[in-house]
C-alpha cells in the first residue's frame, strides 16, 4: 500500500490519545497546554504531506495549516472568539484532507493487513474529528444551538464537543448535551447516519477487496 502501513497504525494510536486522553485532562484542568490545539493541527498536516497525496489534498492541508497560524495570531492579539472559530476551520480543513487520503489508502486495492484495518478505523475516527470542528463553528456563530454545551474558550469547550460528536456517530445520545438548533439538529442527524451506514460499507469493501486479492 503506498500510504505507510505502519504510519496508518501509529497516527490512530495518536489520535486516540488526543482524542480520549490528552483533550479530556487538559478539561479537567489537570494539565494546561496552550495552544495544543494548533499542535495538533500540524501533527496531522505532517501526516498528509507524508503520504502522495495530490495536490488537492496538499493545498487543502496547507490552507488548514494557514488558518491555524492566522487563529494563533488572532488569539494572542486578544480576540478569542475569532480566534476559536479560525481553529475550528483549520480543524475541518485539516481532518477533512487527511480522511481524503487515509481512505483512498485504505479503501485501495491489494491486501488486507492489519495496518489497513486500522486505517479503516482512523477514517472513522477522523469523520467524528470534522463532525467537531462544525459544531464548534455552529456553537459560535449561534451560542444557544445546543444545551448543555461548556462555554467557548474554555478547556471544556473542546471536550463537550468531542463527547457529543462521538455520542452521535456511535448514536449512543445519553442526552446531557442536545441539539436545540434546526441546522445543529440537521448535522447531527447527518454525523448519526454516517455513523451507521460507514461500518456496513466498511465490511462490504474490505471482504471485497480481500476475494479480488485472494483471486490473483
Amino acid at each position: 500500500m503506498r500510504f505507510g502501513d505502519r504510519l496508518l497504525t501509529w497516527l490512530t494510536i495518536l489520535l486516540v490519545v488526543l482524542t480520549f486522553v490528552i483533550i479530556p485532562v487538559h478539561a479537567t484542568g489537570w494539565i494546561v497546554i496552550p495552544g495544543y490545539g494548533f499542535l495538533i493541527v500540524l501533527i496531522m498536516a505532517s501526516c498528509v504531506l507524508g503520504a502522495p497525496a495530490g495536490l488537492g489534498a496538499v493545498i487543502t492541508m496547507l490552507l488548514g495549516v494557514a488558518l491555524g497560524v492566522v487563529a494563533g495570531v488572532v488569539r494572542f492579539l486578544d480576540n478569542p472568539h475569532l480566534g476559536i472559530f479560525l481553529e475550528a476551520m483549520a480543524w475541518i480543513t485539516v481532518r477533512s484532507a487527511l480522511a481524503y487520503v487515509i481512505a483512498r489508502a485504505v479503501f485501495a486495492p491489494g491486501r488486507i493487513t492489519y495496518h489497513r484495518i486500522m486505517g479503516a478505523v482512523l477514517v472513522y475516527l477522523t469523520i467524528g474529528q470534522i463532525f467537531v470542528g462544525f459544531y464548534g463553528v455552529i456553537a459560535l456563530l449561534m451560542p444557544q444551538a445546543f444545551m448543555g454545551l461548556g462555554v467557548a474558550g474554555t478547556p471544556k469547550f473542546a471536550s463537550d464537543l468531542i463527547y457529543f460528536s462521538f455520542a452521535t456517530l456511535t448514536t449512543v445520545g445519553y442526552g446531557d448535551i442536545l441539539p436545540v438548533h434546526p441546522l445543529a439538529r440537521s448535522l447531527s442527524n447527518l454525523e448519526a447516519i454516517i455513523g451507521q451506514l460507514y461500518p456496513a460499507t466498511l465490511l462490504a469493501r474490505l471482504v471485497t477487496l480481500e476475494l479480488e486479492d485472494r483471486r490473483r
